[in-house]
């Protein structure tokens, strides 16, 4: 009834031209239960990792494998343990994301410092990430770009370096957020199930939307351009257009999850994007083997139990599997790899206290293909697994998260074969008499442990104008045998680094 009303009352007032200012009709609207606009939660204030420790004990539905998660997931939980220790903090952080049709910006000044054992230097950075955003309607937009001297330095950055400075940006999208569905386009993270397949540990530029069929069925649908592959011979330079597409689609009930995702990375010199991986039902693979292009697939499959306060998930990845054994060729090896890990609780008040177990791998060559252009990567770095290929790890995991603060406890072995994901494609199973182990040649070895601590404090608000202030510690602790693949290249190496932050956002203009 009241639906109804609301609809009687706006169709009246635009028949004889009454002007109604935003406010108004926003409150209108929130009578017809229209949605408001959404954001992205960012990654720095470990949000994510919060609302996995929720959903273990059972405050919140079982959560869909697709992660960032969003500001409106959050506010929801909020509202419904309002007196909860977690709450306060979450409930500022969030504050400067509720503008209505108005914007914020947000600034956070640092620095940060490293020491390790293989280098005598005490090095010191400075960082800074701002951003602008703001909502109209069911639309909002923001730009989040971060600063740090440390880029300069560091071998994994991909980007411009000035004067012993460097940034790039982080996100920067604009999203239009319906209840049962959104559309968005720009620059964002992306994890799926254990990161397997995608690790979310850069933001790339892609397009995406999803799509709540009822209450079990969702699909997931993104297209996306990673950087370009660039090859200089003699003093000519050619450059591959890379892209990637993805869909998923993911069956959930109370306690299960399951989900089914196809990846697509394709490209070369000159190409676009076809239509063909446009469209979120086609099936990738199936369309490709009918042109005339070599690109390259990738399934995932993971699946999610939930039994608060256990859980345990799983995700497996494939590559290429060989089904015919006709020729020579078709012994080629799968390329594959699997993660499963079990969480459990042992405390939820007055703060959340999770053990977990995992085990991942990744066999030789997976991630990889013929044409250089097709690899798993983005900016030199794996898109899937964060260890690459050719690896293997098992790991125990104490997290701890309170009021305004958390940390880990993480201890680990990994072992390390010789294969990178970047390796130029060779074929020796040409050869009969070819085999190898797993992982391949000199196997390097790692024992170590992680520990890593936060907080925030020192909360001040001058009207629109707010502030607190972070502090971030991780040290680490390796016992290494074979470092990088040399044989008897035995090292122990620690490393501390020391993060500073001043969190400052202004809402609403």
């Amino acid at each position: 009834m009241r639906k109804i009303f609301a609809v009687i009352i706006i169709g009246f007032l635009f028949v004889f031209g009454a002007e109604l200012d935003v406010g108004g009709i926003d409150e209108l609207l929130d009578m017809l239960d229209s949605p408001n606009p959404d954001f992205v939660l960012l990654p720095d204030y470990k949000l994510d990792w919060l609302f996995e420790e929720l959903e273990l004990r059972g405050e919140v539905p079982i959560l869909n494998s697709i992660s960032p998660y969003t500001m409106r997931q959050m506010r929801n939980v909020i509202d419904s343990n309002s007196d909860d220790f977690w709450t306060e903090r979450t409930d500022r952080l969030l504050s400067p994301f509720e503008v209505k049709n108005n914007g914020f910006a947000l600034w956070t000044p640092g620095v940060w410092f490293r020491k390790n054992s293989w280098n005598d230097k005490f090095d010191k950075f400075g960082k800074m990430n701002f951003g602008v955003g703001g909502t109209y309607g069911r639309w909002s937009s923001i730009g989040v770009y971060r600063m740090d001297s440390g880029y300069y330095s560091n071998p994994n950055y991909y980007g411009a370096r000035w004067a012993r400075v460097a940034g790039k940006s982080d996100q920067v999208y604009v999203r239009w957020s319906g209840k049962n569905t959104y559309f968005q386009i720009g620059k964002d993270y992306l994890k799926t199930g254990l990161g397997m397949a995608f690790s979310g540990n850069k933001p790339y530029e892609r397009i995406q939307t999803e799509f709540n069929f009822g209450n079990h069925l969702n699909v997931f649908w993104s297209i996306g351009q990673l950087d370009n592959y660039v090859e200089i011979r003699d003093t000519i330079k050619d450059i591959y257009n890379r892209y990637i597409a993805v869909h998923r689609v993911r069956l959930k009930w109370t306690h299960f999850e399951v989900g089914f995702s196809e990846l697509m990375l394709f490209g070369g010199m000159g190409r676009q994007i076809e239509m063909y991986y446009l469209m979120p039902f086609y099936a990738f693979h199936g369309e490709q083997l009918n042109h005339p292009w070599d690109d390259n697939t990738l399934w995932s499959l993971d699946m999610k139990v939930l039994m608060p306060p256990f859980r345990f998930r799983a995700e497996g990845i494939l590559d290429d599997f060989q089904i015919d054994h006709e020729v020579p060729e078709d012994r080629e090896p799968t390329e594959a790899g699997f993660a499963v890990q079990a969480d459990y609780s042992l405390m939820s008040k007055p703060v959340f206290i999770t053990q977990s177990l995992r085990y991942e791998m990744v066999l030789p060559r997976t991630f990889n293909q013929e044409k250089p252009w097709n690899r798993y990567l983005y900016e030199n770095q794996p898109l899937g697994a964060i260890l690459g290929n050719d690896f293997d790890k098992i790991s125990t995991r104490t997290n701890l998260y309170g009021s305004f603060y958390s940390g880990y406890l993480e201890l680990y072995h990994i072992r390390n074969g010789e294969g990178r994901i970047d390796d130029i494609w060779t074929e020796p199973w040409l050869d009969t008499d070819w085999s190898e182990n797993f992982p391949t040649g000199v196997v390097e070895r790692r024992t170590g442990f992680e520990i890593s601590f936060w907080l925030d404090g020192l909360n001040w608000d001058i009207k629109n104008f707010s502030g607190q202030f972070s502090i971030y510690n991780r040290f680490q602790f390796e016992k290494i045998s074979n470092l990088e693949n040399v044989d008897k290249n035995d090292e122990n190496r620690w490393e501390l680094k020391m993060d500073f932050v001043a969190r400052l956002w202004y809402s609403g203009f």
